[in-house]
């Protein structure tokens, strides 16, 4: 029954368009609505009473003299139904839900607009009769009143229902109406599942839209589902990689492409290790864990997740996860083992909301902070909290909001304040540990310009929001904006790389890559940018930003020099000069045959030397120090933690002067932590030995 609210995901789960459903004066009402339902479902209430059928009334779905124009057809196997669309829409399509609208900008308004905004799930008749007895799987008066109590005593207008046939299937429609919104119900008996049709728009537009929802209705068709394939043995698989695009972007991740199983259905929540892994809680396989450069490591949870929704990940590598479908917290251990889980549906101090948690983030003494929204005393208000808890699930304090926020994700800093994405407001919100307010950033003549899906902080108390309308932002402490990256895709059209629809989950890793997650069911993607620095801004970031202490103390950054401490060659000139010879800083005075530098066994080979460094690190540089018969290096390759090797140098090998000389290259920040490099000298060009002294790395620890 959860999966046949489609309110949920679209209002409270904020599936990138937070309360994109909700009407502005009404917002507080419709996701107690929400809440309510999901009440019903949660509890399991009694068997809804079977209603003999009301004499016909006038049709809920008048037709139009002009017939609307319905082009692509959108069909969802798990669901059992498709439906037709107009042209130039755009679809979302998680598990068996589908959403539709003419623009991605419609989903991500914070209340009904002019355009429709239609939604359509499906819940198997066997699960309902289940849980609530043959009635809500046998008759639309059963389901409707099951659907449509909630609405009244939460204080909607519905009108008097209308009885409704779609391609031989039976079912009853009723209008909505709201302080802020207006729209139509229509629940459906299909073969094997039943069919919820949801559409809503501003009261004054629902006239102008109702034709279009009556359409898209007509259009539909029901089938029975496939049954679903045995769970296979390896449950995520490599996803598409793109890796060119625009200025700052570094690769996508996913996509409409790629094998089925490399697919997501929506990621969300993001989180980096410190060496550049990223987690990735996706809705259907748990946790996807990725290499900096892209390479699927591996998932967990698919087992114990039931719809994962965010992750946080520890100092000692332990996961903790926001299982939104169990409205609990899930923890692991850094391999992926299972520890266990707290949290369930209720009031109590240490339970969740229903539609909650969503977000959760660490603090600096390892607790977690999960957000959790509520109806509150008052009818018609919802109450958003943090709460804080043990790792253990025990639970630590509950954080009281202020009355006007419902915000979509937090950030927890160094000193335990927390940081709130409001896109409704299109803020981000400071508060200290105890709860009170400390700043607002943003612009209240330009809401959408803050308005985030997506919140997170790096170590010196920068924050990045993954926006709706204006791209990925990098604040300063103080509020001002010193880099963006990535932009909004056009209404209609599916994103290009460094190009995001509905972003819902952000992390900012090591080597300046800000990963960002888009989780549109039909081309759900994570992508890792840098971020454009507008040097002005940064600077009068820095002169107004606040003092050290007020955030987490920065880490050991700068740029790291380090000469190679060990070498292994394909072969040496014995006895003297052997691979270590090019360790260490130079030793070689001048330009000289000498055995304190690395030399082959032949003249005229190729040969590879292999050198590797102490610490790790994010490279930017090379210097080879050369100190006979320089330039004939014909390529380095960098070698990172994993083994895996990149090219970041060729050349055609010619001897070069002057001597000694020094080959010093630069290249981008490596996505991954180099800990050797691997040179390839080609003497073949009938020179003579190629010694080398030394090697200097330089990078970001």
């Amino acid at each position: 029954m959860r999966r046949m609210i489609t309110l949920l995901q679209q209002c409270s789960a904020r599936l990138g368009a937070p309360l994109a459903l909700c009407p502005r004066a009404g917002r507080a009402i419709w996701l107690t609505f929400v809440a309510v339902l999901l009440s019903a479902c949660s509890v399991g209430l009694p068997a809804a009473p079977s209603i003999p059928s009301p004499a016909p009334v006038a049709p809920a779905l008048p037709a139009s003299p002009t017939p609307i124009a319905l082009g692509p057809t959108l069909r969802l196997e798990a669901a059992g139904f498709e439906l037709r669309y107009p042209q130039g829409w755009v679809t979302r399509v998680v598990s068996t839900t589908a959403t539709l609208a003419p623009s991605a900008a419609a989903l991500n308004s914070g209340s009904p607009g002019p355009d429709l905004v239609l939604s359509v799930d499906a819940t198997p008749l066997e699960a309902l009769a289940a849980q609530f007895g043959p009635g809500a799987a046998e008759n639309p008066e059963s389901l409707f009143e099951l659907s449509s109590g909630a609405a009244r005593d939460a204080g909607y207008s519905l009108s008097a229902t209308s009885a409704i046939t779609v391609a031989g299937r039976p079912g009853l429609a009723a209008d909505l109406s709201a302080p802020g919104g207006a729209g139509r119900l229509t629940v459906l008996i299909g073969p094997d599942a039943a069919i919820r049709v949801l559409g809503q728009a501003a009261p004054e537009a629902w006239a102008a839209n109702a034709e279009t929802y009556a359409a898209i209705l007509a259009s539909m068709r029901f089938f029975t589902p496939a049954a679903p394939a045995p769970t296979p043995a390896v449950t995520a698989e490599q996803p598409l990689v793109l890796r060119e695009g625009p200025a700052g972007f570094v690769l996508r991740l996913g996509g409409s492409s790629g094998p089925p199983r490399g697919r997501f259905v929506a990621a969300r929540g993001l989180a980096v290790a410190p060496d550049g892994t990223l987690y990735l809680a996706e809705s259907s396989r748990g946790v996807w864990v990725f290499a900096p450069d892209g390479s699927l490591i591996g998932s967990f949870g698919g087992d114990e997740l039931l719809d994962a929704y965010d992750v946080a990940r520890a100092a000692n590598g332990d996961l903790f996860v926001a299982d939104y479908g169990r409205n609990a917290v899930a923890r692991f251990r850094a391999d992926g083992s299972f520890v266990g889980r707290w949290g369930s549906v209720g009031n109590a101090p240490d339970q969740f909301g229903f539609s909650s948690p969503q977000r959760i983030a660490l603090g600096p003494d390892g607790s977690v902070y999960a957000l959790d929204t509520r109806p509150g005393p008052e009818s018609g208000r919802v109450v958003s909290s943090v709460a804080r808890f043990s790792v253990d699930g025990r639970l630590l304090e509950r954080i009281p909001l202020p009355n006007d926020l419902a915000p979509a994700d937090l950030a927890v800093d160094g000193l335990g304040q927390i940081y709130l994405a409001e896109s409704f407001g299109g803020v981000v919100v400071k508060l200290g540990a105890d709860g009170q307010e400390l700043a607002r950033f943003g612009d209240p003549a330009a809401r959408e310009s803050f308005a985030a899906g997506a919140i997170d902080l790096d170590a010196r108390g920068n924050i990045y929001l993954a926006t709706y309308a204006a791209g990925v932002l990098k604040l300063a402490p103080n509020g001002s904006v010193i880099a963006r990256g990535g932009r909004t895709v056009a209404p209609g059209k599916t994103p290009d790389p460094g190009e995001f629809s509905l972003p819902n989950g952000i992390a900012a890793g090591p080597g300046g890559v800000v990963w960002v997650s888009d989780n549109s069911g039909e081309y759900s993607a994570v992508t890792a940018l840098r971020l454009q620095v507008d040097q002005a801004a940064a600077a009068t970031a820095q002169v107004g930003s606040e003092p050290a202490a007020t955030v987490t103390a920065p880490p050991a950054e700068g740029l790291l020099r380090q000469w190679a401490s060990e070498a292994s060659a394909s072969s040496f000139y014995a006895p003297d000069y052997d691979p270590g010879g090019a360790t260490g800083p130079p030793d070689v005075p001048g330009c000289q045959d000498s055995p304190d530098a690395w030399a082959p066994a032949a003249p005229d080979s190729l040969e590879t030397l292999e050198v590797r460094f102490g610490t790790p690190v994010f490279a930017l540089g090379l210097n080879v120090h050369q100190s006979y018969n320089p330039g004939l290096i014909s390529k380095i390759e960098l070698i990172d933690e994993r083994g895996a090797a990149q090219t970041v140098y060729r050349a055609t090998p010619a001897l070069a002067e002057p001597c000694p000389g020094v080959l010093s290259i630069s290249f981008a920040q490596s996505l991954t932590r180099v800990v050797a490099a691997r040179l390839t000298v080609d003497q073949r060009v009938g020179t003579s030995w190629a010694e080398i002294d030394a090697v200097e790395l330089l990078g970001v620890p």
